[in-house]
């Protein structure tokens, strides 16, 4: 039987733009005479979805480079999505919107539990740390280590309070450091404005499909405290999201529903025009009373319920979810003239907790043992998380022969995540009196970086730039474990790694013309190694396991045509992924090894038209085919060279439309998009035998409304069709073959209605 110490998944004791502008955009530094499509926040009362007299798609602003650049201009695949296209399909998580972005995929488990992919790049649900980064602002979010669930654990930030969506394909380890092998994620904030005061109040409601009802309530103030100087922006939400799923053992409906309150406070200080000091405070908690036991139960050779598409099979009193973020940082800017210094400190802490249903798994065996007939089993597992970072960066005005930039980081992560197993009454939830089975301390695992980076633009032309970098960073780690109980015995031991990895970037690109570039990429990134979790010294399997690294090879090409009404966008990759950590089986302990090579190569291309007035069109495909390029070591999950790399679609499509359009002195919007993600495998096997597939599934999002003075009313519907799409699966039982396993389906048909004024 397996042990329980392994930290790789939160099922872990089971088995041991191409720019892609898919939607109508809109940034508080787009130009005047945008599309009313993408109209500025601050507009929103009297602008928002008004028809213009021009159909230009507008400029956008973006931060991807770390410096302010038109879209356009940046030489990579840079998707983005704007807080109007978000607030009008009421998305508030990644589920509702990630399949509008070229490239991105999810592997998501419910609300706040979700893995984000880009370009391929995972190695199933059960990796431990992210290989797509996340960014608020300036600020990392999130672990960057395997101790504290940093692969899964995702926020979900109130769209009022966000100015777009950056999302940046192909590795970011120069600029951006560890953890960014696909890719990053960044939410750039709306700044607190300080010339005049504004606000906005909302409240949306809706409902499920053979399900419960919902809410959605946010408020948004901007305060000027000193004209011109000082600022203050405060966005507060709460949120119920409707459960869909019925727990045939006990009775209980609707377990899956998840209630997130959250906050944001931004206080903003110009002393100078050439200094700014930006403090935030953000503060997002989410809870559920079933949510840690996943979805429903399914016959994984056949795909279908066990009991039914809303039907799950649990212990009483498990399923517990709860999860509380805090991340506050001070950014400071100051301009020299001749460079710029910028500041960026954050300290986070993330602190969760979750009581998941281990029956299946150790009932077979210690019901017989102790001779009980309903025995429960759980595992109660509280995670806590403190991790502070700073990072200088000086950099040179851009239009010079010669832009340089240079920066050092630091970041430390402390991290101890405990498991416990409980004994209960499988249908009331009595306790049951038992030896102590198991307990384990995993931590405090320390983890420090020290990183220095530097890169250097040539201007050659004033058509040809030729982009070059590299970063160095120190990591190490200090990790501590202590356990006890039948299943795993008694033991405390500490282990401690280092690693010094290196990324490097070349980024040629032409412009034929300030509407026509190409661009050639070639990046590297990596995710830190360290020291491995459950394996006691004597045990012959390695203490540490090392970084793993990719370089990413990429042609791109991004064009505005027609007056600037037409935008289109082409990338081709190709990806080379070399020593892949994966979960390895040695004692009948889980822990993490070094595999051997995996690729990922494929297409990206994005549309996006202002066929008139009013009207904006958008489609995006994606085509990538990721597998692995040798066989996995022995004693590692089961994969052998050719197979396809985990959750991974060869297809993913996005068309979608939107139309403004006035209506005397109202004017009304309606729009919606089509989605379609391919057939995946399912995890590795721990075991030879045949891969699970996931069906293909679409999905279809529609929503209208109208603008009266200063109030926007809507009605949406999300999955129209109430298709039953599969987002991932992993087995109950020991065996990574046998029936049933666990399923998360994407939500049922939602209808929903809102309201918001802007004052």
């Amino acid at each position: 039987m397996e042990k329980f110490s392994t930290p790789f998944s939160r099922r872990r004791l089971c088995f041991a733009i191409a720019m892609g502008l898919a939607v109508p955009l809109c940034s508080h530094a787009e130009v005047p005479g945008e599309n009313p499509a993408a109209a500025p926040d601050q507009a929103q009362a009297n602008a928002k979805s008004k028809t213009s007299d021009t159909t230009d798609l507008g400029t956008v602003i973006v931060t991807a480079n770390k410096r302010e650049e038109r879209l356009q201009d940046v030489p990579m695949a840079v998707s983005v999505l704007s807080e109007t296209t978000l607030d009008r399909q009421s998305a508030n998580s990644f589920a509702d919107y990630a399949t509008q972005m070229p490239g991105l995929n999810t592997i998501s488990s419910g609300q706040g539990w979700t893995q984000l992919v880009l370009r391929g790049i995972t190695s199933g649900s059960h990796q431990p740390n992210a290989t797509v980064g996340t960014y608020i602002d300036d600020a990392p979010y999130g672990s960057s280590t395997i101790y504290a669930a940093g692969s899964m654990l995702t926020p979900d930030i109130d769209p009022n309070d966000i100015e777009h969506i950056e999302v940046l394909r192909g590795p970011q380890g120069t600029l951006y450091g560890s953890n960014t092998l696909g890719g990053l994620v960044k939410f750039v904030t709306t700044a607190p404005d300080t010339t005049q005061a504004s606000g906005r109040l909302g409240f949306e409601t809706n409902s499920v499909t053979s399900g419960g009802d919902g809410y959605n309530a946010h408020a948004t103030f901007n305060v000027p405290l000193v004209e011109n100087k000082l600022a203050l922006r405060v966005n507060a939400y709460t949120r119920t999201d409707p459960g869909y799923i019925d727990n045939v053992n006990t009775g209980e409906k609707e377990v899956n529903e998840a209630k997130v309150r959250g906050g944001r406070a931004q206080l903003l200080w110009t002393p100078t025009e050439k200094t700014s000091v930006r403090f935030s405070a953000l503060a997002q908690n989410l809870s559920s009373d079933g949510l840690a036991n996943g979805g429903i139960d399914i016959d994984p050779n056949t795909m279908k319920p066990v009991y039914g598409w809303d039907k799950q099979y649990r212990a009483s009193s498990t399923g517990m979810f709860k999860v509380k973020y805090r991340l506050y940082d001070l950014s400071i800017k100051s301009d020299f003239d001749w460079a710029t210094l910028y500041s960026t400190t954050s300290y986070g802490t993330l602190r969760m907790n979750e009581t998941l249903d281990m029956t299946s798994l150790f009932g077979p065996l210690l019901n017989g043992i102790f001779g009980i007939e309903n025995g429960g089993y759980a595992e109660v597992q509280p995670i806590s998380l403190n991790k502070v970072t700073q990072e200088f960066r000086l950099q040179s005005p851009e239009n010079q022969p010669w832009a340089w930039r240079a920066g050092v980081f630091f970041t430390r992560e402390s991290t101890v995540d405990e498991q416990h197993i409980t004994s209960f009454d499988a249908s009331t939830g009595a306790p049951i009196a038992l030896p102590t089975l198991g307990n384990v301390s995993l931590g405090p695992a320390i983890f420090k970086e020290y990183a220095g980076y530097a890169d250097l633009t040539w201007h050659a032309t004033d058509k040809l730039s030729i982009l070059v970098g590299a970063r160095y960073s120190s990591d190490q780690t200090t990790y501590t474990q202590s356990n006890d109980g039948l299943l795993i015995g008694n033991a405390t031991f500490t282990t401690r790694s280092s690693d010094h990895p290196v990324t490097f970037l070349l980024n040629p690109s032409y412009k034929f013309s300030d509407d026509l570039m190409a661009y050639v990429r070639i990046a590297s990134g990596f995710r830190p190694g360290g020291a491995n979790v459950g394996v006691p010294p004597g045990l012959g399997a390695p203490l540490t396991f090392d970084p793993d690294k990719l370089v990413n090879y990429e042609a791109g090409l991004k064009a505005l045509m027609l007056d600037h009404r037409m935008e289109v966008e082409l990338s081709a990759f190709y990806i080379d992924w070399s020593k892949v950590q994966l979960t390895t089986t040695a004692g009948g302990i889980s822990f993490l090894s070094n595999g051997g090579k995996a690729v990922s190569q494929g297409l990206e291309a994005s549309w996006r038209y202002n066929a008139a007035r009013g009207l904006t069109l958008w489609a995006n495909a994606t085509y990538n085919d990721a597998k692995l390029a040798q066989d996995n070591p022995p004693g590692s999950v089961y994969g052998l060279d050719g197979d396809p790399l985990p959750y991974v679609p060869k297809w993913n499509a996005n068309i979608g439309a939107d139309y403004n359009f006035p209506m005397g002195s109202w004017s009304g919007f309606f729009g919606g998009n089509f989605s379609y993600i391919g057939r995946r495998a399912a995890e590795f096997n721990t075991e030879p035998s045949p891969r699970f597939y996931l069906p293909s599934y679409n999905n279809i999002n529609i929503y209208a409304g109208a603008n009266v003075g200063n109030w926007t009313i809507k009605l949406y519907a999300k999955n129209l069709a109430n298709k039953r799409g599969i987002t991932s699966v992993w087995p109950e039982t020991q065996s990574s073959i046998a029936s049933p396993f666990n399923a998360t389906v994407q939500t049922p048909r939602t209808i929903g209605i809102s309201a918001s004024v802007d004052f």
